[in-house]
């Protein structure tokens, strides 16, 4: 079966019947891709409905964790597992207090989260970040100002290592006096989206870091002043990797900047700049983040309403490439200031941060998205919702979100507050995107900056749904092109995800598999969302885990229930 994003498979098959008492689970499927793009959602088959109606909210206050003021972060991560918070400033000023919530723990349980001063890491000043990123192993906090000055000091964790112990943790300075704010992976390098200078003038000065020499090595950092590019190509906020181009979000100018991945580094030929103010009439304070769906690229709205978003098919400089939206309104809210972005596969979700209320008052929890199944000016494809309405106490005032498959969780920093230049909290407001019937979903591959302001290494994922929430077994490492059988099992344990046979991802977690109530989609979301751009040769489930040995053998002395 051939699928095609443009015309994506529309196939969907009853499996209700297969798995309507299932505690165990195999799911096959034999593809074929020619031409693999990493990061891109790509489902090869599911019954994974999403939420039709904006109601999923709940919140827990992680402002006290483990003897820790944990409050005031910008920016996350997630692993696989884990949910990672980047430090940024509490009620005593700029800090280092790393936040981590255990996904396969419940969410209101204070056992499930972890708090860790990490403030001087290496002997160094090692507090005030902003964003994270992930390479498979390690997550890198991005560096921006320790309260004193800006600063480049780049802090590490080992996520295989005990999240409270030192020893997991290390620290190396760039050495450059600027504040960094987000930032793009392209599967090596870190890029890091430059902010301000140290005397408080706008910087252009990317720093590239490479994540394959030995952390510490002076040179492995390398920088490039985007100013070269053009006099407003400096301040930026957030970026994100399409596969082949980086794309920084501009925070003061409203010019959005990009670096073919491909070429120099060094090349100022290599760059290309547009004004997006000829675009959406945006004000000085333009976009804090981006975050990408297979083709465009969607530039986050800061304390306004007006969404822009590029089509990465056209020319970077071609004006036919580029829409706006003004999203004011929606669903009767104001809608208005956002920091950061996520993607499920269908929608695009806009964290709610700050309306641009002059006296310090205007932040918020209305959570915007977008449907990417529909024309991108017609007012029917956003909804909007009041997080903290509908999952009290929430003050709203969020930097940046995580996504773990199933559900978005929307960073603390900081609320309305009088008398007090910044009220930092630590409300975590988490949003279920899936229906309640979501069962299973196997991904030729996941998009790697799901947030909008940091990054991961993407590749394919195998996601079963329980009654404690999302298990996922996850490879950060795209197929090669050609033809592969992916699978995913999982045994009320444990899911695991093989490639031709051989185990590439695993994960601990259990929990009662929820049966589907929904047709089985082949090659997309329902809706047609997240096509898979290859061809699907076959499909098949079993209601057993099948042993990883048996799989490599060839057909397993079981009763598949074959689809396609």
């Amino acid at each position: 079966m051939q699928t095609d994003p443009a015309g994506p498979s529309t196939d969907s098959i009853r499996v209700d019947s297969v798995l309507a008492t299932a505690t165990q689970l195999t799911v096959e499927a034999e593809i074929e891709c020619t031409a693999p793009r990493a990061e891109a959602t790509q489902v090869l088959v599911g019954s994974w409905p999403l939420a039709d109606t904006m109601n999923g909210f709940v919140t827990y206050d992680a402002g006290q964790t483990d003897g820790l003021e944990t409050a005031g972060y910008f920016g996350g991560i997630f692993d696989g597992r884990y949910a990672y918070f980047a430090p940024q400033c509490n009620s005593t000023g700029r800090h280092g207090q790393a936040l981590r919530y255990d996904t396969l723990g419940p969410f209101t349980a204070a056992a499930s989260w972890n708090g860790y001063d990490a403030s001087a890491t290496g002997g160094l000043a090692t507090r005030g970040y902003y964003g994270a990123l992930f390479d498979g192993r390690y997550i890198y906090y991005v560096p921006r100002t320790d309260g004193q000055t800006h600063h480049s000091r780049i802090l590490r964790l080992d996520s295989c290592g005990p999240f409270d112990n030192p020893d997991s943790w290390t620290a190396h300075d760039a050495g450059v006096a600027v504040s960094y704010q987000g930032g793009a992976f392209d599967g090596r390098y870190l890029y890091l989206a430059p902010g301000y200078r140290q005397d408080h003038g706008s910087s252009g000065l990317v720093l590239r870091y490479d994540t394959a020499a030995a952390f510490g090595q002076p040179d492995a950092c390398s920088f490039f002043d985007a100013a070269i590019v053009g006099p407003d190509c400096v301040c930026y906020d957030g970026a994100v990797f399409d596969g082949r181009h980086v794309y920084f979000a501009p925070l003061e100018r409203g010019v959005a900047l990009r670096h073919d991945a491909a070429a120099d580094f060094a090349d100022p030929f290599s760059w290309q700049a547009h004004d997006m103010r000829l675009v959406g009439g945006l004000t000085a304070g333009t976009c804090v983040g981006a975050v990408f769906d297979g083709r465009f690229i969607y530039y986050v709205p800061y304390a306004h309403s007006v969404v822009v978003r590029f089509d990465t098919a056209t020319d970077f400089d071609d004006p036919s490439g580029w829409q706006s939206y003004d999203a004011a309104g929606t669903s009767g809210l104001p809608c208005r200031g956002y920091d950061g972005a996520a993607f499920d596969g269908r929608y695009i979700y806009f964290i709610p941060f700050w309306n641009g209320d002059a006296n310090g008052g205007g932040f918020h929890a209305q959570l915007l998205r977008y449907d990417t199944c529909q024309d991108f000016t017609t007012a029917s494809a956003w909804q909007a919702a009041d997080g903290s309405s509908l999952a009290p106490p929430n003050p709203g005032g969020f930097n940046g979100g995580l996504f773990d498959g199933r559900f978005l969780y929307m960073i603390p920093w900081r609320c309305d507050a009088v008398g007090s230049e910044i009220a930092a909290h630590g409300h975590v407001l988490r949003y279920d995107t899936a229906a309640t019937a979501a069962s299973f979903s196997l991904k030729y591959s996941d998009c790697g900056h799901n947030g909008g302001l940091g990054g991961a290494l993407p590749g394919p994922v195998f996601t079963v749904n329980t009654g404690t929430g999302p298990v996922s077994a996850q490879a950060h490492c795209p197929p090669p092109a050609g033809r592969h059988v992916l699978t995913g099992t999982y045994d009320g344990r444990r899911a695991r995800l093989l490639l031709d046979g051989q185990v590439i991802g695993e994960r601990d977690g259990g929990g009662t598999l929820v049966a589907p109530a929904v047709a089985l989609t082949v090659g997309s979301l329902a809706g047609g969302a997240a096509a898979f751009t290859g061809s699907i040769l076959r499909v098949r489930l079993a209601a057993t885990a099948i042993s990883a040995g048996t799989l490599a053998d060839g057909d397993a002395p079981v009763a598949w229930q074959a689809f396609v």
